[in-house]
């Protein structure tokens, strides 16, 4: 067997296999009508990021960008944006294209939120693809970071109260009880 035609056609094959070197951070998810999903990702100032987001059905998709730690998911009741996250000072960039797209340069070094919502014709699935780069225009491939808002509100000190009172009254009777026998 002849190995040096064999190595040659091996090489020559290979040449025909297309190498890719893009990096970026895919994520895909289904949500439903009303829904949100929220990201956070460190940007360092003159970092680029560009946020690309598809659909496979006909869900109406929302993308946001804050520079400040959300605390609400700006949805109301109704399944409709609140009107507070277009002029609220967090709120850096927004897109509410059928397909959204963000391309965004951070000006200060700090961790950005990046929120995902679904306004209606859900439940649909959606693929979210991000790509940043360094103020040199070199790729970065660190992935997004999924970030969840507490759900579970805080005990109420009326409740707790209340619980505190009862725990130590039925403590009480019972010591008394043990004592009296």
């Amino acid at each position: 067997m002849n190995y040096k035609k064999l190595s040659i056609s091996i090489f020559l094959l290979l040449l025909l296999v297309p190498i890719i070197n893009a990096k970026a951070f895919t994520y895909i998810d289904n949500i439903k009508d009303g829904n949100y999903i929220f990201f956070l990702i460190d940007l360092e100032s003159g970092n680029h990021l560009e946020l690309s987001l598809t659909h496979e059905g006909s869900g109406n998709f929302t993308l946001f960008i804050f520079n400040s730690r959300p605390s609400d998911s700006n949805v109301n009741e109704d399944k409709t944006l609140k009107s507070k996250i277009f002029n609220n000072p967090p709120t850096v960039d927004y897109n509410l294209d059928d397909n959204p797209y963000i391309n965004y340069t951070a000006t200060v070094t700090k961790i950005y939120y990046i929120e995902i919502i679904i306004v209606g014709g859900g439940p649909d699935t959606f693929t979210l693809i991000s790509t940043r780069y360094h103020a040199n225009n070199s790729l970065n491939d660190k992935d997004l970071t999924r970030y969840y808002l507490p759900i579970i509100p805080g005990f109420q000190l009326e409740y707790l109260l209340i619980s505190l009172t009862f725990t130590i009254g039925v403590i009480f009777i019972l010591l008394k009880k043990k004592m009296s026998n």
